[in-house]
This record gives structure tokens, C-alpha cells and sequence, in this order.
């Protein structure tokens, strides 16, 4: 579907740099060197993934790291002016969905639209539909360069640790106006999953076509502003990252641990029964609050069928898992917990054949203290055994 066709097109040499993560000899001049997104692995926290091999009997490295990286990206300064507390921004996307602003349609509901790669924004009308998915304006990644400038660009910024940040970042966005999880019906909330699952689908097949086989991709929600969200509209962000040079810390630990149930014969998530944890369950989803909670009131949702990745969700799993996230947003609201949440998805990246079940985590906003700086771990002030009795009470009394 080429939706360029039947919408007002921003010309390819007026799009100012690295909007929508392009640049061009147009819009790139030798002072923004500085202002190319890099990747940069920290040398003391990131270290060389090696794997057995048997042939020579050692580990080999494989070219790829694990550890902390950031993705250095000065443009997002230059973003429309965040929400506040008691200042809320200006919601960006209502011109967008009303045509009166440019966008790149990557799905319009769960239809593909323009190409992810594509380099032609549009003005479109996009009313019609409950959910749709556009590449970020102001994103943490380059997503395209032209060829002319790109290795010498290279030179420039590319060095053991560092790299050009290459990269899809996505905006899952409802048609009408919502803040919180709590106040979405169900099924525009479906809609944003199914549109974004479709999004990424076709971001992994076009970034193949271009010779990038291993993507971790990261869909989350950043719901209120201490949460980090700049707009106040809901909606839901991918981060899919077409580097191939590896993942972080936290996304090894989880390989890691779920080779470790898997060499032993057996899926945690598909047998645990969390002990007396759980919160709510349906037909296709269960949630529970974590043992080893990385905030306060930490919920964690899975599916009961193995799944690897969210895009392998079935029509039913999007439903419940809609109705779910309602349901628990909804029982914090009435404990009390903040609204400002991230809502994380962990799917197992492309291109690996690693074991993996996928999990969603919904972590309200806390501040944290130097322990939970200095090293993985959290100080917790409330037994998690407690938190599920009180959701559960919540939960049982609404539904």
C-alpha cells in the first residue's frame, strides 16, 4: 500500500536533519557530526560475547558485545517542549491525525502502509481508523543516510566502542484521545497492540531485505510524564535496533536464565504458579507481582502458551492481553499507586534461536536510591504476597 500516493509529500531535500532519522546531503553540513545519534558501549560494564566452540574446544568471540550501551542522540533535545507536572504539552499527534502535519505511516490499524525505510512524509487523514503506527520524528537512531555521506561519516564517529546509531523507532498512536490505560476501551487498546505487532513485523522483513538478520526490538509504553512520557496522548514506542553488535545487560541475563530452565528440561514461566502472587488470570494471560520487584508494586503479565515473541500473539492473546493491562492499571489506580508506569515488553530478539518466553512488565515511577544505582538490585518496601492479597481483593470487587 503506497499511501504517498494519495497525500501532500515533503519534498526529500526539505527534511531537516535527522527528522524521521534521515539524513541527507541536503540537511547534513560538517558542525552536525556532533549531532549524529551514536551507540556507545561503555568499555568497564560491556564485554565480548563469546560462544563454545566444539571443533576448537574454547570460546570464540563473535563479534558482538553485552553489557550497558547508551544511545547518545542530541537531536531528541529538540523535541516540542515536554509535559510538565501541572503544565501538560501540547498534544503533537492531533494534527498529525487529522492531516494538518507530516508523518511516515508505517500501519494504519493492522494494514502496512508506507515502507519503514521510506523517506517520503505525507499529510494524511487518518480519522478512519482506531490505531496507527508512524516512525518517530524525533528518534534516538538513524534510520536512513545517504550513501555519498555515509563513509565518511563513519570515519568520523566510528571507533571499538562507538558506532552510528542505526535503528526503527516507532509511535503506536489511538485516533481518539486517551492519557492512561485506565480510560482506553479494550478495543482501541487491541488496535494499538496489533498495529504496532504489524509494524514490527514489517520493520524485521524490510531491515532482512537489506541484509540485517539479528534485531532486538524493545516495545514499552511510557505512560505520565515523571514516567518519561513528553505527550500526554497515550501510546506506545519500539525501539528496534538494526546494529547487530549485540544486546544489553539485562536482555543477557534473561537468555541466560531462560537457557538455564531450558538445559534442565522445563519453561518457568510455563510451569510456575508464582505461589500466592497471583493477582488476575483470564483464558490466554496471567499476572502476578514479582517476587523480586524492580519498583513497588512491579506487576508482571505472561501468556499460558508459550509464545517467543509478541508478534506471535494470536487474535484472542491481543484481546486479553488488553483487557488485562486495563484491569491491572485500573486495580493500581484504586491501591493508589502513581499513574505515572512504564509498561515494558520482552520478546526475544531476531534472528537469535535462543529459548524465550515472552512477559510484559508494568512498573509504576518510584525515585531510587544509590544501591539500585551501584548494581541490579532494588529495595523493596512492601512484601509482594501483601501487594497480590490487596490487587486481588481490588480485582475481585470490580469485576
Amino acid at each position: 500500500m503506497n499511501i504517498t500516493r494519495q497525500a501532500e509529500t515533503l519534498p526529500y531535500d526539505q527534511i531537516p536533519f535527522m527528522h524521521w532519522g534521515i539524513i541527507t546531503k541536503y540537511n547534513f553540513t560538517s558542525e552536525k557530526i556532533r549531532y549524529i545519534p551514536r551507540k556507545r558501549w561503555d568499555p568497564l560494564s560491556s564485554a565480548e560475547i563469546r560462544l563454545y566452540d566444539p571443533t576448537l574446544g574454547r570460546l570464540i568471540p563473535i563479534g558482538k558485545r553485552r553489557g550497558h550501551f547508551s544511545y547518545v542522540s542530541p537531536v531528541r533535545g529538540a523535541r516540542p517542549e515536554p509535559q510538565t507536572p501541572g503544565k501538560p504539552s501540547k498534544d503533537v499527534f492531533k494534527n498529525i491525525i487529522e492531516g494538518r502535519d507530516y508523518a511516515i505511516f508505517i500501519t494504519l490499524d493492522d494494514v502496512r502502509g508506507d515502507n519503514p525505510f521510506s523517506v517520503s512524509p505525507v499529510m494524511l487523514d487518518v480519522k478512519k481508523y482506531r490505531a496507527v503506527t508512524i516512525s518517530n520524528r524525533f528518534p534516538a537512531m538513524v534510520r536512513h543516510i545517504d550513501e555519498e555521506i555515509e563513509e565518511k561519516i563513519r570515519k568520523d564517529i566510528e571507533d571499538e566502542y562507538t558506532k552510528i546509531a542505526l535503528g526503527i523507532n516507532l509511535v503506536t498512536l489511538p485516533t481518539k484521545y486517551y492519557e492512561t490505560l485506565s480510560e482506553i476501551p479494550a478495543n482501541d487498546l487491541s488496535a494499538i497492540i496489533k498495529s504496532m505487532n504489524v509494524s514490527i513485523d514489517y520493520c524485521v522483513e524490510e531491515a532482512r531485505k537489506r541484509g540485517i538478520d539479528l534485531a532486538p526490538v524493545y516495545p514499552f509504553f511510557n505512560i505520565g510524564f515523571m514516567a518519561g512520557g513528553s505527550q500526554p496522548r497515550l501510546h506506545s514506542q519500539v525501539y528496534i535496533d538494526l546494529n547487530m553488535d549485540g544486546h544489553g545487560a539485562f536482555m543477557e541475563n534473561l537468555l541466560q536464565a531462560f537457557e538455564e530452565k531450558y538445559s534442565s528440561g522445563y519453561c518457568y514461566l510455563c510451569t510456575s504458579r508464582h505461589d500466592d502472587r497471583i493477582v488476575y488470570e483470564n483464558e490466554t494471560w496471567m499476572v502476578w507481582v514479582t517476587s523480586s520487584p524492580r519498583r513497588n508494586f512491579h506487576l508482571r503479565l505472561t501468556t499460558k502458551r508459550h509464545v517467543e515473541r509478541i508478534t506471535n500473539l494470536g487474535e484472542k492473546e491481543i484481546n486479553d492481553l488488553a483487557k488485562t493491562l486495563i484491569i491491572s492499571s485500573q486495580a493500581l489506580d484504586r491501591l493508589g499507586v502513581t499513574r505515572d508506569r512504564n509498561i515494558l515488553f520482552y520478546s526475544n530478539p531476531f534472528g537469535y534461536s535462543s529459548f524465550f518466553h515472552i512477559f510484559v512488565d508494568l512498573i509504576p515511577f518510584e525515585r531510587i536510591g544509590g544501591i539500585e544505582n551501584l548494581d541490579s538490585c532494588r529495595v523493596s518496601r512492601y512484601s509482594p504476597e501483601d501487594v497480590a492479597m490487596e490487587l486481588r481483593n481490588i480485582i475481585e470487587k470490580s469485576l
